[in-house]
């Protein structure tokens, strides 16, 4: 497995580069405090970082449909981080009014339960101040749609690979459900159905190349957004080697 082999590589390489950028940055308290486009991109940096840890060590047991789980949490990192670099202030108020809408949703899903219970729960005229206190501020709050942020972020392509990985790994479909069932020509029953899913051969390779192509696009954004630091390997350096081995990658599968 030289190829796979070769991706480890380069993951440890990527993630050691994000680690980096996240240690070296110069961060200063403004006026704007955590709403500062700094402070967000290194979150959302550290939040690639880990989420990057945690789909390598499930790929180490196996768990492959898990890491590609995690893979489209990356994805969704690199889509706030492109738009954050390109619209600023304008994306982090769109992240505050998509977090007032959440907010909103929620406090109304729970006076509703509660409403339905036969005694009311001793938080609902709480809540009820809240919930009226977000209608004021926001009286119509916009969601993020994650295809809207890779539009605005100029990497619309990426969103291609998000989708796939929502259908066959993170959320319950025909296509992801079929995993967990093998067929049987000739036989009786025709189907049997297993606790592990099948993967098919490629896609442990294909799982580290989409995590290193996602991590290594929230260190650029990351990067550009907190003014550069020259620790460590250059970002130019790393994007080659990523699109040479991405190009060796799919030749290979190619030729298969």
């Amino acid at each position: 497995m030289k190829k796979l082999e070769n991706w480890d590589a380069l993951a440890q390489r990527i993630y050691a580069k994000s680690l980096s950028i996240f240690d070296g940055a110069e961060l200063t308290a403004t006026d704007a405090g955590t709403a500062d486009p700094k402070v967000v991109a290194l979150s959302l940096l550290a939040r690639s970082i880990s989420n990057f840890k945690a789909a390598n060590l499930l790929l180490d047991e196996g768990q492959i449909v898990e890491a590609r789980t995690i893979a489209r949490c990356c994805y969704e990192n690199l889509f706030w981080i492109a738009a954050l670099a390109n619209k600023g202030d304008e994306f982090v108020k769109a992240m505050e009014t998509d977090d007032a809408r959440s907010r909103k949703t929620r406090a109304k899903n729970l006076l509703d339960w509660a409403s339905r219970q036969p005694s009311g729960p001793d938080f609902v005229e709480t809540l009820q101040k809240f919930a009226a206190s977000l209608n004021e501020d926001h009286p119509k709050p916009k969601r993020i749609e994650h295809s809207q942020a890779a539009e605005d972020g100029g990497i619309g392509d990426g969103y291609i690979i998000y989708s796939e990985l929502s259908n066959d790994s993170a959320h319950p479909s025909a296509t992801s459900l079929s995993r967990y069932v093998k067929l049987a020509e000739h036989e009786e029953p025709p189907f049997s159905l297993h606790c592990s899913p099948q993967t098919d051969a490629s896609e442990e390779e294909e799982t580290v190349e989409f995590l290193c192509s996602a991590l290594l696009g929230v260190a650029v954004g990351a990067n550009q957004i907190v003014g550069g630091q020259s620790n460590g390997e250059r970002l130019d350096a790393l994007a080659l080697d990523l699109r040479k081995l991405s190009e060796s990658s799919a030749a290979t599968r190619k030729a298969k």
